[in-house]
């Protein structure tokens, strides 16, 4: 009996012996496995992103099909005319090409246009408008207002990459009922329901695609509206420049909510490619740190929560 304790006992320690080197090893497998996990999802983005292209290879010339038209619209000032030649090609060889190309300009500043670079955009096939002077604003909402197509929007400080619209538009087209962004944060909650402050969101979020009521669109990196997905009070100038002058994004989110509207995010991460020399005079810089706090509470009390 004793021999047989002493071989029982021999098998005991080599079993735990086995166990805790297993364990140290599914440790190591999967601190491994997270690494891989987050590859693989970085991966997956980019895999979505190649079959949606994939997909549109197979069909006919979109460009013919009025599902697939869209205006590209976006605003200046004096500060970044040099920069637009830097521009114009980002947008003008897009892969799915848009309908019209719409630059609104305020009539105050048209000015100071030189004729020279409004000779190069009118070439270029850029239609130029004089709009009222509402900052950032005038990038959507006087573009809206003369057009029932879908409209694409971008900041003139951004190089674009060449299928941008074409992802935003395969989004638009699975998604008809939400905003399409390129680019979203993600708004937050405190415990008591009530939202965060605009600094506490959680920003370039890539952790999901939507549509979701907390994805925030950041508009200027390429995000698609039409007059259907937003409150008819998102085209009156007047009281977006009492309420949200400067901050578009959380006017286009509010008025959206309003009907109910979600956010979709296109899928995949994307850095903006900024224009050189350009950040200087950008919103962030001159005040929008402030203004975006100001402009919630303001929007809050006005609407209420959006969610």
């Amino acid at each position: 009996m004793s021999y047989l304790k002493l071989v029982l006992l021999v098998l005991i320690f080599a079993a735990t012996l086995y166990l805790i080197r297993g364990n140290r090893a599914i440790g190591s497998k999967l601190t491994e496995n997270r690494r891989n996990l987050k590859a693989i999802s970085a991966q997956l983005h980019q895999t979505e992103d190649s079959l949606q292209l994939l997909n549109l290879l197979a069909l006919p010339d979109l460009r013919e099909n009025k599902n697939w038209k869209y205006v590209l619209s976006f605003t200046s000032f004096p500060a970044r005319f040099a920069s637009l030649p830097e521009l114009i090609p980002s947008i003008t060889n897009q892969t799915l090409p848009p309908k019209e190309i719409h630059l609104n300009i305020a009539k105050s500043e048209i000015s100071q246009l030189p004729q020279s670079l409004r000779n190069h955009l009118e070439v270029a096939g850029i239609k130029i408008f004089e709009v009222s002077d509402i900052g950032p604003g005038k990038k959507l909402i006087p573009t809206l207002n003369r057009t029932d197509l879908p409209v694409i929007v971008i900041d003139d400080d951004l190089i674009i990459d060449p299928d941008l619209t074409l992802k935003i538009m395969i989004q638009h087209n699975l998604y008809p009922n939400s905003v399409i962004a390129s680019r979203a944060h993600h708004v937050t909650i405190e415990k008591n329901g009530n939202i965060q402050t605009f600094a506490q969101w959680e920003k370039q979020w890539s952790q999901s695609n939507g549509p979701e009521a907390e994805m925030f669109a950041t508009s200027g990196a390429g995000t698609l509206f039409t007059k259907e997905l937003l409150h008819p009070e998102a085209l009156d100038e007047d009281l977006y420049a009492e309420l949200s002058f400067h901050t578009d994004d959380l006017w286009w989110y509010f008025q959206a909510r309003r009907i109910g509207v979600n956010v979709r995010r296109v899928p995949g991460v994307r850095p903006l490619n900024f224009i050189p020399d350009t950040q200087e005079q950008g919103l962030w810089r001159t005040g929008n740190k402030e203004r975006n706090e100001i402009n919630l509470i303001r929007l809050l009390d006005k609407y209420g929560k959006p969610f």
